[in-house]
């Protein structure tokens, strides 16, 4: 049974081919996990299904004792500073044995700029 919940939390679109995406990261990361009491899964602040809540409480129930929430975010705003902690809370009143962090926004990580590049380069060939 996973001790730790590692949710993948993102905005969410009225797309489902971009929810689609989120969906498909968390997989990626589910298949390259370290350990084994690690579980993965994926979550939306809007649009998109299943909530961080509904995501929060299947972990739960799952018997998770940590939960990790990872935005999906570049730059921080009213989710990152208001929305998420308030869920958060809300998630830590609920449920006083559990542990949840929020993970850092991937920000302006210079770890990115390969990526950047490698995007750039494709459209420039």
């Amino acid at each position: 049974m996973p001790k730790t919940e590692v949710i993948l939390l993102a905005h969410g679109s009225r797309l489902q081919e971009a929810n689609d995406e989120v969906l498909k990261l968390a997989q990626q990361l589910k298949q390259s996990k370290p350990k084994e009491d690690i579980s993965t899964s994926s979550a939306f602040l809007q649009f998109g299904k299943p909530s961080l809540e509904e995501t929060i409480d299947a972990a739960v129930e799952n018997g998770c004792q940590e939960v990790l929430i990872v935005p999906l975010f570049l730059t921080p705003g009213v989710h990152i500073n208001e929305d998420i902690p308030e869920i958060v809370s809300g998630a830590q009143e609920k449920y006083p044995e559990i542990e949840f962090k929020q993970c850092q926004l991937l920000g302006c990580d210079p770890r990115l700029i390969p990526i950047l590049w490698e995007r750039v380069n494709e459209q420039l060939s």
